[in-house]
């Protein structure tokens, strides 16, 4: 049965979801459950969708794509990008590293954050990576490791475009607050006189070039109309700045990241009708329990079988949309404000553009409650956790799913799918599913960003295996935690050692 939910990556061959040309069961076979999976040719389709769509649009100059690592850091993932011509957006040390040794060109390296340590900066310089001026800090460190330099050192201005754009941010759970102010209020970015005051000091270190501009406010709205809007402002404070150094000319514009992928689980879990939902359900309940239990339970039955969820069904704009929102503003918006955009390389930094829909997260299903009494409720629980999809809790994602060996089977069920940890571990609350089995395979899809590199050890639990599918092969790329693993950073005291530690009098100040 096919499904035109499914792109790309993924397809249906008879009731088995195939990644690629390998079935999801059959890598759950080969490497075990749970497991974090990437296509390899997904990652690859997305970045020269990225570059072919930005370049049509940027004709004033050359375009670059700077795949946020901190998405997904592989060292595999990062060749495949390296080999693509990518650069990389790095934020900490160990990022930098990482980019390096995946063979992304120094220049191509941008370099944000803050705070950065000293030797981050002096590391950065170095290499002849761009370092993006993100704090007054940011200077005055650059001031004093410039004359120590063997090489010129290039750097950027991080600005923070006030937008006025005023719908409400994807990120805010309790309830509609301005994209703009959420924004405003990230710590990345100068204002505009924290930024003339970089620029002239910048301006004035020998072995300096000042090549640009960045700025990032990231994924608070899916649609092209935010796009806009950050481009307008973006440009208007470029023009401000520049005007205000002398008729500065900046070679290269950095317009970061944030752009939705198709299915979009973004901030898909929060429900704004909920209070009210939960309020009635609430008052309801009191005012059952005159009744008596039986009745109670069995009104509130029928009442919590209506409070069903499903993924987002609404397709994110495509790249080509954000493409041309993005280009067609900033080069107009340029021009208009006196800064001819000619010869200017324009850099983008997508992440969750880049991997979110080539990752899956495949688990099992370990255990299932069905429950009647007293009123109806069931509970399938995987042998995953969140603590292995944190990003998403960040995010507030809710996932689009299947059950990888029952493609194609109608839903019949409506229950909670829960991870192994002693949290709740609500993955999925209350969705339709079909008929399952002790063993049968669950899929995650869109996990490809954030996901396996903010997962923790909550509970010991080691973390997941990786694997790289491309075509019909498959290759480990990050190895499955040992519990071994897990406990590596652990460290006695010497008074701790032993099969039994000898006890030791309470010191009396804690008493």
């Amino acid at each position: 049965m096919s499904d035109h939910t499914l792109d790309d990556c993924l397809s249906a061959n008879a009731d088995q979801l195939m990644i690629e040309k390998v079935a999801a069961t059959e890598l759950i076979r080969r490497f075990g459950s749970p497991l974090y999976v990437v296509s390899e040719n997904q990652v690859r389709r997305n970045v020269r969708r990225f570059q072919e769509a930005f370049q049509k649009g940027w004709t004033a100059g050359p375009v670059r794509v700077l795949p946020a690592l901190k998405a997904n850091w592989n060292l595999a993932v990062q060749r495949v990008l390296a080999s693509e011509g990518c650069g990389a957006d790095v934020y900490s040390a160990g990022e930098l590293e990482i980019a390096l040794r995946a063979g992304v060109p120094p220049e191509l390296i941008s370099v944000n954050g803050v705070p950065k340590a000293a030797e981050h900066i002096r590391r950065t310089l170095e290499v002849g990576a761009r370092l993006t001026i993100d704090s007054l800090e940011d200077v005055r460190i650059l001031e004093s490791l410039a004359p120590a330099l063997s090489r010129v050192a290039r750097v950027r201005i991080r600005l923070r475009p006030a937008t006025g754009f005023a719908r409400a941010s994807d990120f805010v759970p309790e309830g509609p607050l301005p994209t703009d102010l959420v924004s405003l209020g990230y710590k990345g970015g100068l204002s505009l006189d924290e930024s003339l005051e970089a620029g002239r000091r910048v301006l004035r270190i020998k072995g300096v070039e000042l090549m640009g501009f960045h700025q990032h406010h990231g994924r608070h709205r899916a649609t092209t109309d935010w796009w806009r809007a950050q481009m307008t402002a973006y440009a208007r404070d470029i023009a401000y700045v520049c005007r205000e150094l002398g008729g500065y000319r900046p070679k290269e514009i950095d317009i970061g990241g944030g752009y939705a992928i198709p299915r979009d689980p973004h901030a898909k879990a929060i429900d704004r009708t909920a209070p009210f939902q939960y309020g009635a359900l609430y008052l309801l309940s009191r005012l059952l329990k005159l009744f008596g239990d039986r009745v109670r339970y069995a009104v509130l039955g029928r009442f919590v079988s209506m409070m069903t969820t499903s993924p987002n069904q609404v397709a994110a704009p495509g790249i080509d949309q954000y493409a041309e929102a993005v280009t067609s503003t900033l080069m107009s918006e340029l021009g208009r404000r006196g800064v001819d955009p000619t010869g200017i390389m324009l850099q983008l930094e997508p992440g969750r553009g880049i991997h979110g829909n080539a990752g899956v997260h495949l688990a099992n299903v370990c255990s299932i409650k069905r429950q009647k009494w007293p009123m109806p409720w069931n509970v399938v629980t995987l042998d995953t956790s969140e603590f292995f999809l944190t990003a998403g809790r960040f995010e507030h994602h809710m996932h689009d799913y299947r059950v990888a060996n029952r493609m194609g089977a109608p839903a019949v069920q409506t229950a909670d799918v829960t991870g192994r940890s002693c949290y709740a571990d609500r993955l999925l609350g209350a969705v339709r599913l079909p008929d399952l089995q002790v063993g049968d395979t669950f899929a995650l899809l869109d996990t490809g960003a954030y996901q396996e590199g903010s997962a923790s050890n909550f509970n010991a639990m080691p973390r997941p295996a990786t694997v790289m599918v491309c075509g019909a092969e498959a290759w480990v790329i990050k190895a499955a935690e040992t519990l071994d693993d897990v406990l590596a950073r652990e460290r006695l005291p010497e008074h701790l050692k032993g099969k039994a530690a000898a006890p030791r009098p309470v010191d009396a100040t804690l008493s």
